[in-house]
């Protein structure tokens, strides 16, 4: 076997420390991993990896060639992405991931024209609240909602969507309208356990922050349930306004506290930095963006 497929092997059992593992993801047997991996270090005259019964660790010079491995890698996959791309039409698997709610509500349609517009493709679509890693799980681009954390990875900002305090108009009879943020003390408050320090809600006046202890009726792990849960009337919720424009605009849900702006936060679709970006990605990348922009104005509402 080549030594590219050798480090990519080391580099696998690298990433998951374990050689069944590896040989899952790579498609192949943890006997045929560890045969090729003792190969590249006899090549190269060092032992890369301690193995025990139990565990698998890193040498010293493993923790060495690691980087340079992957990076070897990568720039391989990258040049031989770029020559089966030219003149060619996009072609072979590409996994996404994006919000479970905002990916069935608003991705879907541009999930149709890909796959329409590239027949020779195929997708994995995977719908999650969860930040999965691009590198562990071997995902080809992540739209995400919120303020980003990794600074690894590569980021196009598609839009905007806004937090929205509402509730129905039935609740809000029988409970009366908060007036200010600090009203919600005497209400009953579903929170999105997702949402960093959930149980602090936090507001703007102007130029001045607010951030606001509220108790909590229920708590629930996902947007979606909290907008059935406000509907239902169980309470004040906060939700991203492209998850209830269509509600509130039906007059089922009234939002409060209209003149303390919520958080704003961006729709951001990423993908891994140095990274050759091989046609069906850039082609799922137009799409996405073009049908995420032409969706209703969310911060109308």
């Amino acid at each position: 076997m080549d030594s590219i497929e050798q480090m990519r092997m080391f580099a696998a059992v690298a990433a998951t420390m374990s050689f069944s593992r590896a040989a899952d993801r790579l498609g192949t047997s943890a006997q045929n991993v560890s045969k090729n991996i003792r190969a590249l270090e006899d090549e190269l005259g060092v032992l890369l990896l301690h193995r025990t019964t139990r565990v698998v660790t890193l040498t010293e010079s493993g923790r060495a060639y690691l980087p340079r491995c992957n990076r070897l890698v990568e720039d391989f996959d990258e040049i031989r992405a770029a020559m089966r791309d030219e003149g060619g039409t996009p072609s072979g698997n590409l996994v996404v991931t994006a919000p479970l709610t905002f990916g069935e509500v608003h991705l879907l349609g541009a999930v149709e024209k890909f796959l329409a517009a590239n027949p020779q493709v195929t997708l994995d679509l995977r719908l999650t609240d969860q930040h999965l890693s691009l590198i562990d799980e071997g995902i080809d681009l992540s739209i995400r909602i919120g303020q980003l954390q990794d600074s690894t990875l590569i980021s196009r900002k598609l839009g905007e969507t806004r937090l929205i305090a509402c509730a129905t108009p039935a609740y809000l009879d029988a409970h009366g309208t908060p007036a200010h943020p600090t009203d919600l003390t005497a209400h009953r408050c579903i929170f999105d356990t997702n949402r960093r320090a959930s149980a602090q809600w936090s507001f703007r006046d102007g130029a001045e922050a607010l951030s606001v202890p509220v108790n909590h009726r229920v708590r629930v792990n996902g947007a979606s349930a909290v907008r059935q849960l406000i509907l239902s009337g169980e309470g004040i919720g906060i939700v991203p306004s492209y998850i209830v424009d269509g509600n509130i605009r039906a007059g089922d849900l009234v939002p409060v506290l209209e003149r303390y702006e919520g958080d704003r936060l961006p729709i951001s679709i990423l993908y891994l930095a140095n990274r050759h970006l091989s046609r069906k990605v850039r082609a799922f990348i137009d799409i996405a963006e073009a049908e995420i922009r032409a969706c209703p104005d969310w911060n109308a509402v």
